[in-house]
């Protein structure tokens, strides 16, 4: 990859070394308290494993199919943001930004820099990957909050709803509708894009100057972006949008499956139930406290399931089975195949391109009349 990459590139600002011995210490804290206290407090492991060994071989190759559509199902939705983006470019980013996340506590830091030299390698624009992956990310968050909200609702429907679940509810349709509401505000106006242009443009100019290097401009620069956002916004928000609701649904499908094949039926913890469990023990994940939230996200899991026991006093050792399956199915596939995928990027020469050359993912820039989204 030329030097001429490294234009653009979101730098991540190393952070002192106390601060990530900190970070380490807090996450072998909560795995230890977690799986080593916690969970034992409720299961017995042993017990566990021999559930896990117990189902089917047909249930495996369940499980395993709907492990790869989950493996793969986030690409779809890079391709429907990125444009021009091969599978292969989303899958190799999407990997490997994956088994950084599920093995570096707040592993986003060192994830997204690397997906941008990537895409940057392919011979795609800085504003045309933040524009994809900004939309690709709002619609992610987006179907995270509506998915706990329509499953509470559902679980409402049969009476099983707590008031604080009302609660959460209410506030997830309140964050999306304002959501929305913002994102059209912001990308409404060419003016006010020239004017936030203007003002990057003057700091920019400063900071290349300290570095000795050529001026950016960034008036251009986020008019491009613009014109990016509101070309997703406006003619691939369909595909988009059932992309991401097709990933979504691989995940939630994994999760059921996981929790039916130890044995757990419909009678002792409904599908709706299961889903409402799902989509709101995975909210834990925002909480940077250890690689893919792991052990607060499984406490989650676990507590919402049980909860929602129908029949006598909940089965702990389903449950721990259930989820710990889940939970190595989707974190363990995706690092060594991450680690495969950054070799192959890291030592593929032969495909790499200046995007300053090829400008792959940009839109032509809109004026006002066409801003609306």
């Amino acid at each position: 990859m030329s030097d001429s990459t490294g234009a653009g590139l979101p730098m991540a600002t190393p952070r002192p070394w106390w601060k990530q011995a900190l970070q380490i210490v807090i996450t072998l804290a909560v795995l230890v308290l977690v799986f080593g206290f916690f969970i034992p407090q409720l299961a017995d492991y042993r017990t566990v494993l021999d559930v896990i060994q117990d189902i089917s071989t047909g249930e495996w190759l369940i499980l395993f199919a709907l492990a790869g559509w989950f493996l793969i199902a986030y690409v779809f939705v890079l391709m429907a943001a990125v444009r021009g983006l091969h599978f292969r470019e989303g899958f190799v980013a999407q990997t490997t930004a994956t088994a950084i996340t599920n093995t570096i506590p707040a592993g986003g830091a060192f994830a997204v820099p690397l997906q941008y030299a990537m895409y940057l390698s392919w011979g795609f624009t800085p504003e045309a990957v933040t524009a994809a992956l900004l939309a690709a990310g709002v619609f992610d968050q987006l179907a995270r909050l509506a998915l706990p909200t329509l499953s509470v609702l559902v679980v409402a429907l049969t009476g099983d709803a707590e008031t604080w679940m009302w609660l959460a509810a209410v506030i997830g349709v309140v964050i999306v509708v304002g959501a929305v509401v913002l994102l059209g505000l912001l990308f409404s106006s060419e003016n006010a894009a020239q004017k936030i242009g203007a003002v990057l443009d003057r700091l920019m100019a400063r900071v290349m100057r300290l570095f000795g290097r050529s001026k950016i401009d960034m008036v251009a620069a986020v008019l491009q972006f613009r014109a990016n956002v509101i070309d997703i916004m406006r003619h691939r928000w369909v595909r988009l949008l059932v992309m991401t609701v097709l990933n979504h649904a691989a995940m939630a499908s994994l999760f059921l499956a996981s929790i039916r094949a130890v044995g757990i039926s419909s009678d002792e913890v409904s599908t709706a139930w299961v889903i409402m469990s799902f989509s709101l023990g995975r909210l834990l994940v925002m909480i940077p406290v250890s690689p893919g939230g792991l052990g607060v996200v499984d406490v989650g899991f676990i507590s919402l399931l049980s909860l929602g026991w129908a029949t006598g006093a909940a089965n702990h050792d389903l449950i721990a089975a259930g989820v710990l399956l889940f939970r190595a199915l989707t974190l363990i596939p995706p690092i060594p195949i991450g680690v495969g995928t950054w070799l192959a990027w890291r030592f593929g020469k032969k495909r790499r391109h200046d995007w300053q050359t090829v400008r792959r993912g940009e839109w032509r820039q809109v004026g006002d009349s066409d801003a609306r989204v």
